[in-house]
């Protein structure tokens, strides 16, 4: 296994797609295979063959692509998914849709809109500058999704494809599990290489959604498009219009900062 790109700051889209394209020339079949035998063979024993009574997240993004492979390995049937419906890339959505795993909940924040950006003090979350503001912006989506399926399902155990080399924290613990006053969650896929990640999806014959075809899909992966962080808000905005200008016709009337960059620019 040869491994090029490093930490997720470090690498540039071209750089991923580069790799995603002669991925055979990184990793082999073999390797990628004995690599979600093996991460399947932890998540049973973490689960002590209890795989009803956890589920495991879903976005579509390559990450949830490789732990989808490994949970159906493992015998995990049930996934989880957390959008903002109001704000997400139509091809993403209809993608998912199309793709979505068997067993999956959906839940979407429908709270979250154009309208609620234009709020005071929520400007900061529409292309976040800095990561604490990004964080916040997860916990109204995934993380909001993650915590309300606890609440209604009580699943003994939560897992994610976090990884380390994705700038991830995973706690020095057995296994990594993480323990909170809310919910416990565990990754099996925290040590696996970004170049791993591609490698399973491509031998295990998965399609990705068309969000790594927009630009910078590979730095910026799925999510909604007020999240997306290319540059300052006005390049944002002017690549979120490149890639469906809708949305930001859409968001006008409630949200005076996508008015303004349309009035200035189209």
């Amino acid at each position: 296994m040869r491994r090029v790109l490093k930490a997720k700051s470090a690498y540039s889209n071209d750089d991923v797609a580069r790799v995603w394209q002669t991925i055979t020339e990184y990793v082999t079949e073999e390797e990628a295979d004995r690599a979600v035998e093996e991460a399947a063979a932890e998540t049973r024993l973490v689960l002590d063959g209890r795989t009803d009574d956890a589920v495991y997240g879903w976005s579509g993004g390559k990450d949830s692509i490789a732990l989808e492979v490994v949970m159906e390995r493992a015998g995990v049937r049930r996934a989880l998914l957390g959008t903002l419906p109001h704000l997400e890339f139509t091809a993403y959505m209809d993608w998912v849709n199309e793709h979505q795993p068997d067993g999956l909940t959906h839940l979407g924040n429908t709270a979250i809109t154009p309208a609620w950006l234009a709020r005071p003090g929520n400007d900061r979350y529409l292309f976040p500058t800095n990561s604490t503001d990004g964080y916040r912006w997860t916990m109204l989506g995934t993380r909001w999704a993650q915590h309300r399926y606890q609440e209604e399902h009580k699943p003994r155990l939560q897992i994610y494809g976090r990884r380390t080399a994705d700038g991830n924290s995973i706690p020095a613990t057995d296994y990594g599990i993480h323990r909170t006053s809310r919910l416990t969650s565990y990754c099996p896929l925290r040590a696996w290489s970004h170049e791993l990640v591609l490698a399973v999806i491509h031998y295990n014959r998965r399609p990705i959604p068309p969000v790594y075809d927009f630009p910078n899909g590979w730095k910026t992966g799925t999510g909604s498009w007020p999240g997306r962080r290319v540059g300052d808000r006005d390049a944002s905005f002017a690549e979120t219009y490149r890639i469906e200008p809708g949305l930001l016709q859409q968001a006008a009337p409630d949200l005076p900062a996508a008015a303004d960059w349309l009035r200035r620019n189209t």
